[in-house]
């Protein structure tokens, strides 16, 4: 939801805040859900026995922006593999495969959460935007927000996609046939690690948007045209 951030990027103390909040309320609530559905520990030959839990031991780190500077607020959170049974209080391993597996639904949770925060606190509205290749989901993103801003602030997604295309192509060149979606998921992890540039150096939150609303000014036309952007969001 490239429009989220867009939205903390360039809007007042107030609605940057806000956003931020949102951001916070749906992560926690996903490590919950995570706790009290998904954490568990296995016990028994070969881990025949599936047991709850008393939580997880986790840490956050908020980003602001992206390895290429762009607006990207988001959040990492590292899960300590050691877990307490809540039946005798006895450390063991978590239960990886069964986090793996729920990846998807507590994205999918995450999204649900904000769009709900995000409407209650600012009243903002999602709606469906065409994906930028076929084949893909529509993405939901805040009315208002001007498409031209999301790619202007994709520049890593597009540093990614132009040297995915490049090994697809050589894949082809080499194997006389396109990649597999699985090799297709191996060359886009390629990509990635190829096209990863050192992070830039350390800017305030203030130093940050302020570039960034710079930015906007430029591509939309001044000030106004920004200004007029956030009170639609907003409205």
């Amino acid at each position: 939801q490239k429009s989220v951030s867009t939205l903390w990027a360039l809007g007042d103390s107030y609605v940057a805040g806000q956003v931020v909040e949102a951001h916070d309320a749906a992560v926690t609530a996903v490590l919950k859900w995570l706790e009290d559905e998904v954490a568990f520990t296995r016990r028994g030959a070969r881990g025949v026995r599936q047991v709850e839990v008393t939580g997880l031991i986790a840490a956050r780190f908020t980003h602001r922006d992206s390895r290429a500077g762009d607006p990207d607020l988001h959040t990492h959170v590292a899960i300590s593999n050691q877990v307490q049974a809540l039946d005798d209080g006895a450390w063991r391993a978590l239960d990886g495969a069964v986090l793996f597996q729920a990846t998807v639904a507590a994205s999918e949770r995450y999204n649900t959460l904000l769009e709900t925060e995000l409407e209650a606190r600012l009243g903002v509205r999602f709606v469906e935007r065409e994906p930028s290749s076929p084949g893909l989901r529509a993405i939901r993103e805040i009315a208002g927000v001007y498409p031209a801003l999301m790619p202007r602030w994709s520049s890593r997604r597009r540093e990614i996609d132009v040297r995915r295309a490049e090994l697809a192509l050589e894949f082809l060149d080499h194997h006389g046939r396109p990649p597999t979606p699985k090799e297709a998921i191996e060359l886009a992890q390629q990509a990635n690690l190829e096209t990863r540039e050192a992070k830039h150096e350390p800017r305030s939150e203030a130093e940050q948007r302020g570039v960034w609303r710079q930015q906007a000014e430029e591509l939309l036309g001044g000030p106004d045209a920004v200004a007029a952007m956030l009170s639609r969001s907003t409205a």
